[in-house]
């Protein structure tokens, strides 16, 4: 046998081999559906994946093995807090992606997350890639100098303040003062205190105006009142000044800076209320240091209307909720009884009943008797229709209405207390022609019972304006001018977008997400723009990965620029892949009002960057 012979065999098992080897292949590419491309993986990074850096970087760089399309997201946290990027542009070979960082990074550990699609707009890579920081930002000043600097093509300026750099200050958002959640202590104190006094002031001078007219005759009774005064004083002082740091999210000593009341008038009618309070309790003065005003005839009314205009701004503090006007006449008539059952059981238990006396310490009790019955009653019915207004029947399920329960149970045990003290009275003084000894001690501890639990109750109604009840909304209340619904089905993504403008200006907005529930990732509004060669397009991430409201405020608005057609869209990843709606056009009219006279079309969209919005609650 030949070696070609004994190599025919070997040959021929090794063709079969070979055969077999191309079937099979053959086989697995004829049952493929198609081609699978692999999933887009970071071939480098700038920063790289976790290195550390001695400054904050400039810009992200990723350099992908696989081409990435038209959809892509970048996020960036830097410890736990995020910051806003713009969005991500590519390189000419669609493979390197950058974006740059506005702001310096502090220091510490962050962390970019990044995902991407295929050039078919699928899901194809997502990952993370972190990074340390060693030092804070380098903090740069400049004196002396005036800097112009010229916007890169495609950004949006925000327009310049009349002001020079030097005179600028950075604006602060005040807020409703029944939103603060700020200064809650001071804000409490200062409360109590402003009530009480002008409380002890209103009613005693309603008292002597109405009963008692020889108490202006002891001094005992000049000093009370004007003791009652400086403590209104002091406390309506102390309320204005936390009041007015509250509202802008920032210390009790700020309030006490010059100009800072002025921001109570941008706080909503209890922060104007404030302001005015303090007023009226300095314009009270007139009436607390010289008490016999209130029994002559010329002056009796300005006695009486200037204390009782100061304890009316004590009734406004809830002018919100519905039928805000009906809750403010109901608060202000509230405060006026009150003061007068508060105030002028004090009088009575501190000066008049002080010790024994003549026929006129009678006559104050009897009369005290009946002007408190009214007081009394008013007190109770508009007290009961406040709660119903503002809590209804969740009086178990609130902060608020539980307080609300405690302070029916004190005003249950004053009454109780109270009608107790005047039957007797009723009984005991309708023939007496002088007060005894031990009338009026008796009498003193009834009454000064009754103020005790009425203090306790006024401190509980301090302790109320700082909870929220039941029945009103802790949202902001905004009216929109655009309200666009939008939704795809195939994704169960259901966005609503709200600018409050539909002119040129700066436009607040609100993002409600009502689905998915889950899922959501890179929530992105696209707002293009009508051809202009300055105007690029706004992108405004929003930090929704659920059911949920965002809301960026009008003073830190979006820079619509130019009238006309613009379109809106919405980018998002879901659980069922990369997402983009259809653009909806919303007209954009001049800032007059007027419709745009030209007709122009949509150009290639230029990116802009927008600050990030607030998140407000989760649904």
């Amino acid at each position: 046998m030949t070696q070609s012979t004994r190599e025919l065999p070997r040959r021929r098992a090794v063709a079969t081999v070979v055969a077999g080897f191309l079937a099979a292949l053959f086989g697995v590419l004829a049952l493929a559906p198609g081609l699978a491309y692999a999933d887009n993986e970071v071939l480098t990074s700038e920063p790289a994946d976790g290195t550390t850096l001695a400054q904050s970087p400039t810009e992200i760089v990723i350099n992908f093995t696989e081409e990435v399309g038209d959809l892509r997201v970048v996020s960036l946290e830097c410890n736990t807090e995020p910051f806003t990027l713009e969005r991500p542009s590519l390189s000419g070979n669609a493979r390197v992606m950058t974006v740059p960082i506005a702001e310096p990074l502090p220091k510490g550990l962050c962390v970019i997350n990044w995902l991407v699609a295929d050039l078919d707009g699928e899901p194809n890579g997502d990952g993370l890639i972190s990074f340390t920081i060693e030092n804070d930002p380098i903090e740069t000043t400049t004196t002396g100098t005036d800097v112009t600097t010229t916007p890169a093509a495609g950004t949006v300026e925000a327009p310049a303040d009349d002001a020079s750099p030097a005179d600028a200050s950075p604006d602060v958002e005040v807020v409703p003062l029944n939103r603060v959640d700020t200064g809650q202590g001071p804000l409490w104190l200062g409360r109590l205190l402003s009530a009480l006094g002008i409380a002890v002031v209103f009613g005693s001078l309603v008292v002597i105006a109405a009963a008692w007219p020889e108490g202006v005759e002891y001094l005992i009774t000049v000093r009370f009142i004007r003791g009652a005064w400086i403590v209104a004083l002091i406390g309506s002082v102390l309320y204005a000044s936390a009041a007015a740091g509250a509202v802008r999210g920032e210390s009790l000593g700020s309030g006490f800076s010059p100009g800072a009341w002025a921001d109570l008038l941008d706080a909503g009618w209890p922060g104007r209320a404030a302001l005015l309070r303090v007023l009226f309790v300095v314009a009270t003065a007139w009436a607390a240091f010289r008490p016999d005003r209130v029994i002559d005839p010329v002056t009796q009314m300005a006695a009486l209307g200037i204390p009782a205009l100061a304890t009316a701004m004590v009734g406004v503090g809830r002018a919100d909720g519905d039928l805000a006007a009906i809750g403010v006449a109901l608060g202000i008539a509230h405060a006026l009884a009150m003061a007068v059952w508060l105030g002028g059981a004090i009088l009575l238990a501190r000066v008049v009943l002080a010790g024994p006396g003549e026929e006129d310490l009678v006559h104050a009790v009897r009369g005290f008797g009946r002007i408190s019955v009214a007081a009394i009653v008013v007190t109770i019915l508009t007290g009961f229709a406040q709660m119903f207004r503002l809590d209804g029947g969740e009086l178990f399920t609130s902060g608020h209405g539980r307080v609300v329960v405690l302070k029916v149970v004190l005003v249950a045990a004053m009454v109780f207390i109270g009608l107790s003290a005047r039957q007797f009275v009723q009984h005991r003084l309708a023939r007496a022609h002088e007060m005894t000894m031990p009338m009026a001690d008796r009498l003193r501890r009834a009454f000064g019972t009754e103020a005790a639990i009425g203090l306790v109750t006024l401190m509980a109604s301090a302790w109320l304006l700082s909870l929220n009840p039941a029945n009103v909304s802790t949202e902001p209340s905004i009216d929109y001018a655009i309200v666009q619904r939008i939704q795809i089905a195939e994704a169960d993504l259901d966005v609503t977008v709200k600018l409050t403008l539909n002119t040129v200006g700066r436009a607040g907005m609100e993002v409600r997400v009502d689905a998915p529930e889950t899922g959501l990732t890179g929530l992105e509004v696209m707002l293009t723009p009508p051809a202009n060669p300055d105007i690029g397009a706004i992108v405004q991430p929003v930090p929704l990965d659920g059911p949920g409201r965002a809301v960026r405020l009008a003073s830190a608005g979006l820079p619509i620029q130019v009238a006309g057609d613009w379109l809106l869209q919405i980018n998002a990843a879901t659980s069922v892949g990369v997402v983009q709606s259809d653009p909806i056009q919303i007209e954009i009219l001049n800032a007059d009002g007027s419709a745009p006279t030209t007709s122009i079309t949509v150009p290639p969209s230029i990116l802009v960057p927008i600050e990030t919005t607030t998140t407000i609650a989760g649904e």
